[in-house]
């Protein structure tokens, strides 16, 4: 279990450079140093794989995690701007009541229902 962790290490060492080269590079380390020397020997080009798709599932979830909170910004801000357009022709609204224009006619030339008026 100590030569796991003491692995696991090299390979966090490696991934935080970001390159498969770096992470076979930590597995030769590994073996060098007698950390699962036997296992990584015989499953080094397995483990180079697995750690590989690990890292690039790790980039994956991070760029769609980006996304989605890109996604949500423009979502909001696009609601706001609705949420604006009617609370301006509302406003609108309002003034022209004020001014004696009939609910008809305002709702035909803000956009708003009769029964928004």
């Amino acid at each position: 279990m100590e030569q796991y962790v003491r692995f696991l290490k090299l390979i966090d060492e490696a991934k935080s450079d970001g390159q498969a080269q770096t992470l076979t590079s930590a597995i030769r380390e590994a073996v060098r140093h007698n950390i699962l020397k036997d296992y990584l020997e015989r499953k080094g080009g397995e483990t180079l794989s697995i750690l590989t798709a690990e890292y690039d599932f790790d980039t994956a979830m991070a760029v769609k995690q980006e996304e989605a909170y890109a996604e949500g910004i423009s979502i909001g801000l696009e609601r706001g701007l609705e949420q604006g357009a009617y609370q301006n022709k509302l406003e609108t609204a309002h003034k022209l009541l004020l001014r004696g224009y009939s609910p008809e006619d305002i709702a035909d030339l803000s956009g708003l229902t009769f029964s928004q008026v």
